[in-house]
């Protein structure tokens, strides 16, 4: 018997959910276990979000770890697949540690030009004031 199936329709089918099988290729694939929003790492309280909601697809791209209140707030459409899967290679690449290099690189700098900016913006008010008060007392 040869079945055709149309690959529109492959999408559709639903596989029969298997736990135990998306936690065993989650644990493989994904060496750092945590909430992939979060953070939090206690085994227990972490469970494996399908990304799809398919149970049955159990590929490594398909799965996340999620806290309970992550992925309910997942599942209620609250955060998109784009941001699971980019979160959870961000905790994959750094492994917990906070890694700000990137983004504060050069923020003492960015604070003394602000500093700075702000002195000249404050001196230059002060001058226009004082020159226009100047301007209003002196006849033409």
């Amino acid at each position: 018997m040869n079945i055709e199936v149309n690959p529109e329709a492959a999408a559709l089918i639903i596989l029969p959910r298997n736990q135990n099988e998306a936690r065993r290729v989650a644990t493989a694939t994904y060496e750092y276990r945590c909430c992939v929003i979060c953070g939090l790492q206690l085994p227990a309280c972490l469970t494996i979000a399908h990304l799809d909601q398919n149970g049955g697809n159990n590929d490594a791209d398909n799965l996340a770890y999620l806290c309970g209140t992550h992925h309910w707030m997942y599942d209620a459409g609250l955060y998109p697949i784009e941001a699971i899967k980019l979160l959870r290679a961000h905790w994959q690449q750094t492994k917990g540690k906070p890694d700000h290099k990137a983004r504060m690189k050069t923020a003492g700098a960015d604070a003394a030009r602000t500093r700075k900016r702000k002195a000249a913006a404050l001196k230059a008010v002060k001058t226009r004031r004082r020159n226009q008060e100047l301007g209003a007392s002196q006849p033409l």
